[in-house]
Parts: structure tokens; C-alpha cells; sequence
């Protein structure tokens, strides 16, 4: 009875294997993919290094008293958004596009902080005659720059 029992276990062994070595091939033939299927994809040093210098520098726009300045920071911050977005390799044609492709790659409060903050940068974009306040556009600043925090 043990070398039948021996028997009905050796093609489950060599199942095993043969399963394991395929799963292994195909982790490595689609490991490169992985990171663009999701819109992942990696961001160089360079790249990387770019978007901390510009954080750094509407940081230090952002602590000016000039409503003008804190303007300029915002629609910096969204362009660093949009950058970092498009580095990321999420599809769209608009900001607002790329940003729908990304939601599922970051938290809801980064997502909603982003979107609320783009706003604020189209207010200041296309209504000339709108009034925003100081604390709102430092606030806008501090939602876009939450989603470079990470990187």
C-alpha cells in the first residue's frame, strides 16, 4: 500500500513544480509591465530630485504675505501636480484626467485634497474678478503639495 500511496503523491510533487516554474516565468516575463498597467511607473532620481526642488521653492513662495506671490504658488503646485502625474505615467489629456486615472493609487484624502486645491487654481485661472482669500490660497497650496509629499 505505500508504493501506491508513493505513486498517486509523485504526480502531484511534479504538478507542483511544473505549476511553480510557470508562475515563476510569468512573474518575470510581466514584472516590467506591472508598474505601466497600473500607471506606477517608477520616476528617476533626476526627476525625483526636480519635484523636491520645486516643493521647496513654492514652500518659500507660499510663506510670502503678497496675495500675488501665493498665487503664483498655487498655480505652481498644480503644476507640479500635473508634472509629477504625467512622470507617473497616468493617462489623460487634462489634469483633471490624469488625476481621475490616479485616484485609485492614492488615499481619498490626498485625492480630495488635490481636487479641492485645483479648484482653488482654476478660480485664480479663469474668474479674473473672484476675491480669494489669503488662507484660502495657503490652503490650496498645502492640498497640492500633500500628494508630492510622498514621493
Amino acid at each position: 500500500m505505500s508504493q501506491k500511496h508513493k505513486k498517486n503523491q509523485e504526480p502531484d510533487i511534479l504538478q507542483v513544480i511544473v505549476v511553480g516554474i510557470f508562475k515563476m516565468i510569468w512573474w518575470i516575463l510581466t514584472l516590467p509591465f506591472k508598474g505601466l498597467r497600473r500607471g506606477k511607473s517608477g520616476l528617476s532620481v533626476e526627476k525625483k530630485n526636480y519635484i523636491a526642488s520645486k516643493r521647496q521653492e513654492i514652500i518659500g513662495l507660499s510663506e510670502s504675505q503678497s496675495i500675488i506671490e501665493l498665487k503664483h504658488a498655487v498655480m505652481e503646485a498644480d503644476k507640479l501636480v500635473d508634472f509629477t502625474l504625467k512622470n507617473k505615467g497616468f493617462a489623460g489629456e487634462t489634469f483633471a484626467d490624469r488625476l481621475r486615472s490616479a485616484e485609485s493609487s492614492m488615499s481619498k484624502d490626498v485625492y480630495n485634497s488635490v481636487w479641492t486645491g485645483h479648484k482653488v487654481r482654476n478660480q485664480i485661472a479663469h474668474e479674473s474678478e473672484s476675491r480669494i482669500e489669503y488662507g484660502e490660497l495657503r490652503g490650496a497650496i498645502d492640498q497640492l503639495l500633500k500628494y508630492t509629499r510622498a514621493i
